[in-house]
């Protein structure tokens, strides 16, 4: 696509704005204050199998951010995503960058979800899927993402099955490619896909 000479400029412009403001710094005590509900709907700690709300804390910190931007933005914009939409709206973007940082600093809590034995056939017909499918290709070590990539090992099953069916039902609308490979899956190759996801350790 080529570039006008005025469209341009105004982008020229724009860049020498942004450096010329960098983002402001975010202090620790701000942080603090920013994240301090964020516990109640994310579990630090022992969270409960049916919880629809992900696991954040330890989340990567690319994809923490990624997923404010697009909560503010509507860019991601399903019924779940209701409450977190409203919270972003008045974040900075340096709030925001501030928030995924210190959130992915923190430890990966512990889940309640331990009532599937690895011996299992859904068990282990998820990670059959899951190998054949290559999603280490995208989400990396073992699972737990990198950068802007999310952790997918450990979410809680309840979650799974949720963002699943919103990609496949076109409600999340933030990561096509996703969409389109899991409608690729029946609804059996689903749940047993979020029985390892969701015990894999």
């Amino acid at each position: 696509m080529t570039l006008s000479l005025s469209r341009t400029r105004r982008l020229l412009a724009l860049g020498l704005l942004l450096a010329a403001y960098p983002m402001r710094p975010v202090g620790a005590q701000e942080v603090k204050q920013l994240i301090a509900a964020c516990p109640t709907c994310h579990a630090t700690s022992n969270v409960p199998a049916n919880s629809v709300n992900p696991v954040i804390w330890g989340q990567n910190v690319g994809y923490l951010y990624l997923q404010l931007r697009d909560f503010k933005l509507s860019t991601r914009a399903s019924e779940s995503d209701t409450a977190m939409h409203a919270l972003t709206q008045a974040m900075t973007d340096s709030q925001m960058l501030a928030i995924a940082e210190y959130v992915a600093s923190q430890p990966w809590p512990a889940s309640q979800d331990k009532t599937l034995p690895v011996t299992d056939a859904l068990y282990m017909r998820g990670a059959q899927l899951v190998a054949y499918g290559d999603c280490g290709a995208c989400h990396f070590n073992n699972l737990q993402g990198y950068s802007a990539t999310p952790r997918v090992r450990g979410q809680t099953p309840a979650y799974l099955t949720t963002t699943i069916q919103e990609f496949r039902d076109g409600k999340r609308r933030n990561s096509p490619g996703m969409a389109d490979l899991l409608r690729a899956y029946s609804p059996d190759e689903v749940k047993a896909i979020v029985a390892y996801l969701s015990r894999a350790e």
